[in-house]
């Protein structure tokens, strides 16, 4: 104004929102809920920050990517973290070795619940990862019995399929052995549920932006070195952050 020039049309990225964070993208307000200790700190995966997203195993291409589809724009605008996820997800999917999780506190409630297994055979072998085959086939013993989260329970007299296993029919001392084909899965509607052995399960607490998540990995998950990435199949990706005295902790990336 002073000098009496136009003032040029500007285009940016603008005020930039995560769409799926509570916490607002305020360096202030980041700081403030990290200095009273609401966010364990700027990696917490609540909070809306670079570190947050590295932590958790999302890749600084994914952003990028979806930055730059997003555009530039006159006004402010939300990154959806779809978009990020996606990329993610094209980036890191054909690498990541595939892993169980039953959860104690999962969304559908119930926990684990431990089930001897009769009949069959001593032990599973789902894939490391189901497109490659190459990679080989995990061994889960469920000679000690396993764990399988309640909701995906079936009502006694009904069957499950325990992914990698076969076909099992739940009775009142446990889960019986049923000589069946892949087949009844979408030909008589049986579901499909992942388990981990019950005897060596491996305590964990998945980090995620809803809180932490505790529940029992499959054994060769501490295996896995920190800042590797798994997919906790029907679950979602995310990274292993450390292995503890008492428990591994990962932190969920996304679906």
């Amino acid at each position: 104004d002073y000098f009496g020039w136009e003032y040029p049309e500007v285009i940016h990225w603008g005020h930039v929102q995560i769409d799926e964070y509570d916490v607002a993208l305020s360096t202030s307000t980041i700081a403030e809920l990290v200095d009273s200790d609401e966010l364990d700190g700027w990696d917490d995966p609540r909070a809306p920050t670079v570190a947050s997203l590295r932590r958790r195993g999302i890749r600084g291409e994914a952003i990028v990517e979806a930055m730059i589809e997003l555009g530039t724009s006159t006004s402010n605008v939300d990154l959806a973290t779809s978009a990020i996820y996606s990329h993610n997800r094209a980036l890191i999917d054909d690498g990541t070795d595939r892993a169980f999780l039953v959860r104690d506190d999962s969304d559908q409630g119930g926990g684990a619940v431990e089930s001897a297994v009769r009949g069959g055979p001593e032990a599973g072998r789902p894939p490391v990862h189901p497109e490659h085959e190459d990679r080989g086939r995990r061994q889960l013993s469920v000679e000690d019995g396993v764990l399988v989260e309640a909701s995906d329970l079936p009502p006694e007299g009904d069957r499950v399929w325990l992914k990698g296993y076969g076909c099992v029919r739940r009775t009142s001392e446990g889960l019986e052995w049923v000589d069946a084909d892949i087949d009844v899965t979408r030909e008589e509607g049986v579901d499909i549920v992942h388990w981990v052995p019950a005897g060596d399960a491996v305590p964990l607490r998945l980090r995620t932006m809803d809180g932490d998540v505790h529940g029992h990995a499959e054994p060769g998950v501490a295996g896995y070195d920190p800042d590797e990435m798994l997919q906790f199949e029907r679950v979602g990706f995310a990274r292993i952050d450390a292995h503890e005295d008492v428990e591994t902790v990962a932190y969920f990336a996304h679906r």
